[in-house]
């Protein structure tokens, strides 16, 4: 695991506020010297740090006005029902996030739909038919917790994936 000072983590600080700021201006934020402000976020990057820069896409820009939680059970535990799932999910273009979880289901999905209709050809047509899903559970996103009345803010959605 890198060490990290201080410095380093105002540098992650500056980056993760604005991913598209210059090395000069990360070094004026920070009170470095733009050359060893460089090495460092070069070392950041090289040390697995910093993993990589993107833009955040606004789903209500693309037209998908929908984000539901959706929890599933595996019928099969062992390793080849995870894979399956997996690699099933993975080609699912609708589903920004996949997290394993502990407790009575195995996993979290956050997806991101344009409407209703949508909705419900994802869950029976894609989500439910693919063989070692057991049982899913929906949940409509109605805020995040900070004002947010659509649950679009901060959302990622897969743009070219097929």
């Amino acid at each position: 695991m890198p060490r990290l000072d201080a410095i380093d983590l105002r540098i992650l600080a500056a980056l993760q506020a604005d991913g598209r700021m210059s090395t000069l201006d990360v070094a004026e934020r920070v009170g470095l010297s733009p050359t060893p402000c460089s090495r460092r976020i070069r070392r950041l990057e090289d040390e697995g740090v910093i993993e990589g820069y993107a833009a955040r896409v606004s789903p209500r820009a693309l037209g998908y006005s929908i984000c539901v939680m959706v929890s599933v059970r595996l019928a099969r535990q062992g390793p080849d029902g995870h894979d399956q799932f997996l690699s099933a999910v993975e080609r699912l273009p609708e589903v920004s996030e996949c997290l394993l979880v502990t407790g009575s289901i195995d996993y979290l999905l956050r997806i991101w739909v344009r409407d209703i209709e949508a909705l419900r050809a994802f869950i029976t047509e894609q989500l439910q038919s693919i063989p070692s899903v057991a049982e899913t559970s929906t949940m409509v996103i109605l805020g995040d917790g900070k004002g947010q009345a659509t649950g679009l803010r901060g959302g990622e959605v897969r743009i070219g994936r097929p």
